[in-house]
């Protein structure tokens, strides 16, 4: 009874938390974008807003939800690989919620780890949960700085054209290489972590020793079960790895699409693809260290420092309000309906 009582308390609080988050995003985007047009001029945006046909919205809603579609896919081809049977139900909600809980936590961190604890609890390992979620960021982080080094000359020439907020894309990139480089080390091999923890075990007096020793024991097992579960996938399995990196890039290009309609429609202005898939790869690598709910309030300040290199100041507000009601408030919405829609209760537990 007091199992089931805290169960129910520990869901609510669940929920609480959500709805703190939800209007911390609220009230900080609003913010930010009442700063950023009466900097801009209030009445510019006005009359600019007045001129743009607010259907490219649902053009850039569309594409940007391509990345729901592709990532479910990538969910069923790596799961019936393992001979792992997922209702699509389930399939839905666990892919709808990685992205609705990235867009509410802080630096985006909340959308991996809560996916990992779905597919637990619909059956899957916690090895193979973690090695489907691990690889997708990997392979996400190899294709972005893959992009980023191959087309090194492109990149410089972008950053040349911007101003002081170069610097900070320069070492958001510096940074995001370095971590990619660390996590890949970590992910080729996992019992790094387990090595790490009982050096500080070994350096550290603590009053009970023993029981941190059995679950260093514990973490080891399960480190090992994952480093297995790795190379099944990424040696025995690499035709998967491959289409599911092909597939991830995918995702990149269309997010990227929507920031090139938004500004093809709000300027009237033609731009290179490759130049906006390439820029929005480079501020991506920044975003993601803003440590606010879904970097709330710095991708709008970022976005408006670079896109004032490359478009007229008139349009600049404009087209990161637009880009962004479409890009994450609109998909906030449409992703919290099917959750709703999707939410199960089973065995005592509820999604």
């Amino acid at each position: 009874m007091s199992e089931d009582k805290g169960k129910e308390n520990e869901s609510t609080l669940s929920r609480k938390k959500i709805i703190i988050n939800l209007i911390v995003v609220l009230i900080i985007g609003l913010v930010i974008n009442i700063v950023i047009s009466f900097f801009a001029d209030f009445q510019e945006t006005f009359d600019t807003l007045k001129t743009v046909n607010l259907f490219f919205i649902v053009k850039v809603f569309v594409v940007f939800s391509m990345a729901y579609l592709i990532d479910l896919i990538r969910l069923y081809i790596v799961t019936l690989s393992f001979h792992k049977k997922i209702k699509f139900k389930d399939a839905i909600y666990n892919t709808i919620s990685y992205y609705f809980m990235s867009n509410i936590t802080p630096m985006a961190s909340g959308g991996q780890p809560y996916q990992i604890y779905h597919l637990t609890k619909l059956g899957i390992e916690s090895t193979l949960a973690t090695n489907i979620v691990l690889s997708r960021l990997v392979e996400n982080l190899l294709f972005s700085s893959a992009v980023i080094l191959i087309f090194i000359r492109r990149v410089m020439s972008i950053l040349g054209r911007i101003g002081t907020g170069k610097y900070i894309l320069i070492i958001g990139i510096i940074a995001a290489l370095g971590f990619s480089a660390l996590l890949i080390l970590l992910f080729l091999n996992p019992k790094l972590i387990y090595k790490l923890f009982n050096f500080l075990l070994k350096i550290f007096p603590l009053k009970n020793k023993s029981k941190f020793e059995q679950r260093l024991q514990k973490l080891e097992n399960w480190l090992e079960e994952l480093k297995l579960s790795i190379k099944t996938l990424w040696v025995e399995k690499a035709h998967i790895v491959t289409f599911d990196f092909i597939l991830g890039g995918f995702i990149v290009f269309f997010h990227s699409l929507g920031l090139y309609i938004a500004l093809t429609s709000i300027t009237s202005r033609s731009y290179s693809i490759l130049e906006i898939f390439i820029l929005f790869i480079i501020m991506n690598f920044v975003i993601y260290y803003i440590p606010t709910p879904g970097s709330t309030g710095g991708v709008e300040t970022l976005y408006g420092i670079v896109l004032a290199s490359f478009m007229p100041g008139r349009f600049v507000s404009t087209t990161i309000l637009l880009w962004r009601f479409a890009t994450y408030y609109l998909q906030i919405a449409f992703e919290g309906v099917i959750l709703l829609m999707t939410r199960t209760k089973e065995k005592g537990f509820s999604t």
